[in-house]
């Protein structure tokens, strides 16, 4: 009988159990949303005061000064199946995230609900979850709510992997100024900017689709043409959407219908030359503030390329005019051409950098050390890396305390059953197995005192999931006492102490080393225990100096590869990273 009682509390032991309940069954709900638009608009019941104990936006909506009175509730700018996963955590702490698209919107309602434990989660989700085919959608999602660190590293894996980013289906789909954000960054892995060029051609070309298949089937919505892509940054589909945010986001210029009729016309083949009144247009300042496939284009530094390049490729493609062409070609030839390049087109002859590791055309050197600890400065930095480093006698072998080799990896991260495996090796077999070097290339050489203590620190995040097992640095630098000069060969007492923390602060492993070492050296300071570091996570390795006397320091690359892992050295804010010159290199495995 649909009236009696189940006494379904006496089976709950728990409070989220008893929300799980009313939250699936709807008993005693007080209120309905109905969320999404058409054809996909569901009813969701709800609870009041359940609501507003987790969310000052519910609270104000229910029990404020200008409550809601529509039943159903209008929820138009998040997707159902968001919703209910947001419904899920404010009635039992449970988040569910199954992928990216989901983190993303879960992270919009979050935001909106004022969540914020949420939102570090979809957050943190987002940066385990990165790679370079999203790295662009990303940054969008990152760009529209203001999150700088995910910007930032986003921004360094279109960098370290353009090629990758480019080539992805998924690049067609970005924001137009995506699109220019990326043709301007001074750092990107590509051969030529033909890479760029082609990817900007292809980019036209499917926004010319796109947009003839809006002028044979109109949408039925009335909402923004960024809304009815079918990826987007933002995890809406509604007007109410455009209003909540628009104050806050600037808003894109190739949203509008005219620019998206410009992306159509800039990629039908049969314009080859659409005629000077574009230009002059152009050039009297009308448009000057919409965003078109010409402000990307503008971006590419076409005085890089040789005359047969640029011949065969963009002098031919309809991105371009003739008398834009010739103009380029001309100043390709000569910098001094009579003939001035096209208004607004870049005049930079300087190839785009390469961070290190990024292919055969990268010019800065790596390094890979695999002689025992300590070597010398000299030896490390002075070798030809056309061939291995010779071998060498130790001065003095440093000593380290036999510590065993736990390789429980931090609380809460599941490890792959490779890597676990690689872990279980390094521990039962610690004398057996191969140390990897990533030593960072000095840039500049500098000398640090220390008087008492000092603090250096670098933080740091690799493309692979590894296992690190410990950090390089320098021993002192001889110095002068009582007028008399110390040999290189002389020996002192070392005392440090070094840890590794994860991007929350908290220490995963450390160690504390103590020995006779010489002047001018690199030790292995290995760590009390392996750990388990993922890709795309920042990390922080400190070390403090306990001896006073001077340390060679120096300028390091931020950027190295090495045994195809790739590091980024000095992530987040400057302030993380102290005289992490004298980190010169990280000890890992895999």
């Amino acid at each position: 009988m649909a009236g009696v009682p189940s006494d379904w509390q006496l089976g709950c032991t728990e409070m989220k159990q008893r929300g799980a309940h009313l939250l699936q069954s709807g008993q005693w709900s007080d209120c309905t949303f109905l969320v999404g638009t058409e054809p996909n608009q569901v009813q969701v019941p709800g609870h009041k005061l359940v609501l507003a104990m987790a969310s000052p936006v519910f609270e104000a909506m229910f029990y404020g000064g200008m409550a809601e009175r529509n039943d159903p509730i209008p929820i138009l700018d998040v997707q159902p199946e968001a919703f209910k996963a947001l419904l899920e955590y404010i009635y039992t702490d449970n988040i569910n995230i199954s992928s990216f698209d989901k983190a993303c919107e879960l992270c919009y309602g979050a935001k909106k609900y004022m969540l914020p434990h949420l939102v570090k989660e979809c957050t943190r989700y987002l940066w385990s979850d990165l790679y370079p085919r999203n790295a662009c959608r990303a940054y969008e999602f990152a760009r529209l709510f203001e999150e700088n660190v995910l910007m930032d590293k986003c921004i360094q894996i279109i960098s370290t992997n353009t090629k990758e980013v480019l080539n992805d289906s998924s690049f067609e789909e970005v924001e137009l100024n995506t699109l220019i954000t990326v043709f301007s960054l001074d750092h990107l892995n590509v051969d030529s900017e033909l890479d760029l060029f082609e990817a900007a051609v292809r980019y036209a070309k499917a926004q010319g689709k796109r947009c003839s298949e809006r002028s044979v089937s109109p949408p039925t919505d009335n909402g923004p043409p960024s809304q009815k892509r079918s990826k987007s940054p933002e995890p809406s589909t509604s007007n109410e959407k455009e209003l909540n945010v628009e104050s806050s986001v600037e808003s894109s210029a190739e949203n509008s219908p005219e620019s998206a009729m410009e992306l159509c016309k800039a990629a039908e083949p049969e314009q080859t030359n659409p005629g000077p009144s574009n230009e002059d247009k152009k050039n009297k300042g009308e448009n000057k503030d919409k965003l078109t496939i010409r402000s990307a284009i503008e971006k590419i530094r076409f005085l890089t390329l040789t005359a047969t390049q640029f011949a065969a490729g963009p002098a031919r493609s309809a991105l371009l005019t003739e008398s834009e062409a010739f103009a380029v070609l001309m100043n390709i030839l000569s910098s001094a051409a009579d003939v001035p390049m096209p208004t607004g087109f870049s005049t930079c002859r300087v190839p785009r950098k390469q961070l290190i590791g990024g292919g055969p055309s990268t010019s800065m050197p790596t390094f890979t050390v695999d002689t025992p600890s300590p070597v010398t400065v000299e030896q490390v930095f002075g070798m030809e890396l056309s061939r291995p480093a010779p071998p060498h006698a130790c001065l003095h072998a440093a000593r380290r305390p036999d510590h065993a080799l736990p390789c429980a990896p931090q609380a809460g991260v599941r490890v792959p059953p490779v890597m676990a495996e690689r872990l279980e090796h390094v521990e039962r077999h610690s004398a057996e197995f191969s140390k990897l070097y990533c030593t960072r290339a000095i840039i500049q050489h500098t000398e640090c005192y220390n008087a008492s203590v000092l603090d250096c620190s670098v933080t740091f995040m690799v493309d692979k999931n590894i296992c690190l097992l410990g950090v390089q640095v320098p021993t002192q630098a001889p110095c002068e006492e009582s007028g008399v000069a110390v040999s290189a060969a002389a020996s002192y007492s070392e005392l440090l102490y070094a840890h590794l923390l994860d991007a929350d602060g908290a220490r995963l492993t450390y160690t504390h080393y103590t020995a006779r070492v010489p002047h001018r050296h690199l030790l292995d300071i290995m760590f009390n225990r392996p750990v388990y570091i993922q890709r795309n996570k920042v990390y922080k390795v400190g070390i403090v100096f306990n001896k006073a006397g001077w340390y060679p320091m120096g300028v390091c690359a931020q950027q190295v590869a090495a045994e195809s892992v790739f590091f980024n050295f000095g992530i987040g804010q400057s302030s993380d990273s102290v005289r992490d010159g004298l980190i010169r290199s990280v000890i890992f495995t895999y």
